[in-house]
């Protein structure tokens, strides 16, 4: 009895909490004030605003990406909806003083050519209810739309003439959303590794885009995600990550392998088959990402000086019940420009899985081959 009421109060909490919905407005202006962040799961849901307000060390942003399924296609697009403090958040463009609230769009044509853009809001709108959000950049024409079950999914809407973009992205989810150490319930931590939040929502969907970016029509079908990440100091404490996302035959996949300034290790790895999790774990025996290449590029821990890699190797640990994985990713494009602290990748991915009850060393391959996203920083010499 006790076990079933428990049981019952748990599920009764968490139905109660997906219910909650909130709106958000967030300035234009850094404030001058402390900033609280919110790094254990509860009432917001997954992908609300997580610091309040936003001051000179701190950052919040919302995530999004789709990477063309098509071998023949290097297409691609990144959108980062961004509220930060210019010196706090992630080193991806450089810093700005014009507005705390950008818009980022950045793509790349089934040719590989690269572009890229960005836009200034007034003011932002977020509103969260049932783990998903809908938000608005107010001034920029980039928005976003949230759904929750049984309709799950998302949807970027771009009018933006004054950047040169108009169009749409649909993202319709494919594997469940997770925290950084397991699936979603209540009080759980939210901290990828200290004072870095991380939330995914669509760990991988199935996406469509169909963009005019400067006359040029750019519309393909792909591999989608989405995740926000938040902090409550200055990024400089992280010394590196590895983070990216795939679709690997039936296997949808997630690795956040971090190093702080301290040389301490985090990770974060997450896979899912056919809409079920099969692990979401913060167990540093649960994966492991380490760069491939020559001339150097192999070096781990990585610093500034160290070229960028060809690859990963990445192994991760799913359970007696489901078995261990390796897989080999290869870069196939540079999809920003070039940067010694930061580099965002388009690549193939290919691996295997032990059998599970198997003898020890026993694999199969069976179309264990896919596409993946996937960025790396590297901020210490």
């Amino acid at each position: 009895m006790t076990f079933f009421l428990t049981t019952v109060l748990s599920i009764f909490a968490a139905v109660s909490f997906a219910q909650t919905r909130e709106i958000f407005k967030i300035s234009s202006n850094l404030q001058n004030a402390n900033s609280s962040a919110q790094f254990t799961s509860g009432p917001s849901g997954l992908d609300a605003p997580k610091v309040h307000p936003i001051n000179a060390s701190a950052f919040d942003l919302w995530y999004f990406d789709v990477v063309s399924t098509d071998p023949s296609s290097l297409a691609s697009v990144v959108i980062i909806f961004t509220s930060e403090s210019p010196a706090s958040g992630p080193p991806v463009l450089d810093p700005t003083q014009d507005s705390i609230l950008i818009a980022r769009l950045w793509v790349t044509f089934p040719n590989g050519t690269s572009w890229t853009t960005q836009a200034f809001a007034d003011s932002a709108t977020v509103v969260a209810q049932e783990n998903v959000s809908s938000g608005q950049w107010h001034g920029t024409g980039f928005s976003w739309k949230g759904k929750a079950r049984p309709d799950s999914g998302y949807r970027i809407d771009i009018d933006a003439p004054d950047v040169g973009v108009k169009g749409y992205i649909t993202f319709a989810q494919v594997a469940p959303a997770h925290l950084p150490c397991g699936p979603i319930s209540t009080g759980q931590t939210m901290q990828v590794g200290p004072h870095i939040g991380w939330a995914n929502a669509v760990p991988d969907a199935s996406s469509t885009v169909d963009l005019e970016i400067d006359g040029e029509k750019l519309v393909f079908k792909g591999l989608g995600y989405h995740d926000k990440n938040w902090g409550d100091q200055l990024f400089s404490h992280v010394a590196s990550w590895y983070w990216g996302h795939a679709r690997v035959g039936p296997y949808s996949i997630v690795w956040f392998d971090f190093l702080d300034i301290t040389g301490e290790e985090f990770v974060s790895a997450y896979v899912a088959k056919n809409g079920r999790i099969l692990t979401a774990s913060c167990d540093l025996n649960s994966l492991s990402v380490r760069p491939t290449g020559a001339d150097g590029g192999s070096a781990y821990p990585p610093v500034i000086s160290t070229p960028n890699p060809s690859g990963y190797h990445i192994l991760l640990d799913v359970g007696e019940e489901n078995g261990r994985m390796e897989f080999d990713v290869d870069v196939v494009q540079d999809i920003i420009q070039p940067n010694p602290t930061y580099g965002r990748f388009i690549g193939n991915v290919s691996g295997r899985i032990s059998v599970p009850g198997g003898k020890k060393g026993a694999w199969y391959t069976k179309d264990l081959r896919g596409v993946a996203l996937f960025d790396q920083f590297k901020l210490t010499e």
